[in-house]
C-alpha cells in the first residue's frame, strides 16, 4: 500500500504517532507532504523548543529517506493517482486541502483524522465563524464516502444543553457517515521493562489530579491548560516513571493523553480517576481493572491501593505492559490499514 499523508507541520500526538507507525511499517510507501519537519532527526533545537511536552517520546525519531524530496516536490500535480490512500491528518485545519482532494479522487480513498478534544463532528464545532465556511465544508463533506476517525466520540445518547444544543445536535445526528476510533500511540522503542524490585516509591513525581497531590508533600501539580514542566530531559522523566509503581492520570481537555502511554511503556500501572465516565468507544481503549486502577476520589484511591498485594501488583504490571504493547504506532497503523 502506498500512502500520500497529507498534514498541517504543526505537532499534534495523534498525527504523529499515526506517522511514525506508517512510516516505520511502510518505509517510503509513506510520503509526508509537506515534510513533517518535528519528526525527523536530528530534531534541532529551535524546532524542539516549539513543541508541546519538551518534544519528549514521539519526535525526532525517524531517519530521512532521501528519495522521497522529489516525491513531496511534484507530489500535487504529477504523482496525485499513484496512491492507494490519502490520509488527511487533522480535518479541522486542514478542511481546504480536503475539499481539493475530494475533487480530484475518489473519496473511498480518503481517510480523515479528527485528533480534536472535542466531541463535536466536524464541521460543527461552534456557529461563530464564517457562515459559508461552515456550509462549504458541510456541502464537501455530508455524503462523501470517507473514512472518517475521531479520538473523542460523542456520546449518542447524551446531548449538551443551553447553546451548545444546536451544533451538538447537528453534528450527531444530521451527519451521514460512520465514525471509527482512534487513540494515541508510542513507539515500540520507548517501551522499557522494568522490575519490580527496581521500583522505590508509589507514585511518580508528576500528579494531575490536585485532590490526589495535596496529600502528597514530594509531588508536582501540573494545572489544566497550563504547559508547567518539571523535567526537561527525557531520560529523568522516564527514570521518574520507572522507579513509581503507579502513575496517576485523569481526564484533561479530552480522556485521551500521551502520559498514559508514557507511564505505561516505562512500568508504571495507571490509577485512573472516573475512567467509567468516559464513552466506551473513546479513547484510550482496552483499559480495564486487569490493567488499570479505577478510582473516584483520593480517599477511594487509597483504599484500592491498599487492598492490592504484592502479587496482584505483579499482574497489574505484567497486564499494564502487554496494553502497551498492544498500543505502539505500529500497532495504530496496522489497525488503521485493516479497517479501510
Amino acid at each position: 500500500m502506498k500512502i500520500l499523508f497529507l498534514h498541517a507541520n504543526t505537532p499534534d500526538y495523534l498525527s504523529a504517532g499515526l506517522f511514525h507507525g506508517l512510516r516505520t511499517l511502510l518505509g517510503n510507501n509513506c510520503v509526508d507532504l509537506p515534510r513533517f519537519d518535528c519528526m525527523y532527526s536530528p530534531l534541532s533545537k529551535g524546532v524542539k523548543d516549539k513543541i508541546r511536552g519538551n518534544a519528549f517520546t514521539l519526535y525526532g525519531l525517524l531517519d530521512e529517506i532521501p528519495e522521497m524530496v522529489e516525491q513531496r516536490f511534484f507530489i500535487w500535480h504529477k504523482n496525485i493517482h499513484e496512491f492507494d490512500l490519502y490520509i488527511i491528518a487533522d480535518i479541522w485545519n486542514q478542511w481546504e486541502t480536503y475539499i481539493k482532494l475530494v475533487r480530484i479522487v475518489s473519496a473511498t480513498k480518503i481517510v480523515v483524522i479528527d485528533p480534536s478534544d472535542s466531541t463535536r463532528v466536524f464541521p460543527f464545532n461552534n456557529f461563530s465563524g464564517n457562515l459559508i465556511h461552515i456550509f462549504l465544508k458541510w456541502y464537501y463533506f455530508k455524503n462523501a464516502q470517507i473514512k472518517y476517525f475521531k479520538r473523542e466520540i460523542p456520546d449518542q445518547e447524551k446531548l449538551m444543553t443551553g447553546l451548545t444544543l444546536l451544533p451538538n445536535f447537528i453534528s450527531k445526528y444530521l451527519i451521514p457517515k460512520r465514525i471509527y476510533p482512534i487513540n494515541f500511540s508510542i513507539p515500540e522503542e520507548k517501551i522499557t521493562k522494568v522490575s519490580v524490585d527496581f521500583k522505590t516509591k508509589k507514585f511518580t513525581t508528576v500528579i494531575v489530579d490536585e485532590e490526589v497531590q495535596n496529600n502528597l508533600a514530594s509531588s508536582f501539580f501540573i494545572p489544566l491548560g497550563q504547559e508547567l514542566y518539571k523535567f526537561s530531559d527525557e531520560n529523568e522523566y522516564y527514570k521518574d516513571i520507572q522507579l513509581s509503581k503507579f502513575g496517576i492520570t485523569t481526564k484533561r481537555s479530552g480522556w485521551d493523553c500521551l502520559r498514559h502511554y508514557e507511564y505505561a511503556a516505562n512500568g508504571a500501572v495507571l490509577c485512573f480517576k472516573n475512567l467509567t465516565n468516559k464513552n466506551k468507544e473513546s479513547a484510550p481503549h482496552g483499559l480495564n481493572e486487569t490493567n488499570c486502577i479505577f478510582y473516584d476520589s483520593s480517599q477511594n484511591l487509597v483504599e484500592k491501593l491498599e487492598s492490592i498485594s504484592e502479587q496482584e501488583y505483579l499482574i497489574l504490571l505484567e497486564n499494564t505492559y502487554k496494553w502497551v504493547v498492544d498500543n505502539t504506532t505500529i500497532a495504530l497503523a496496522k489497525k488503521l490499514i485493516n479497517q479501510i
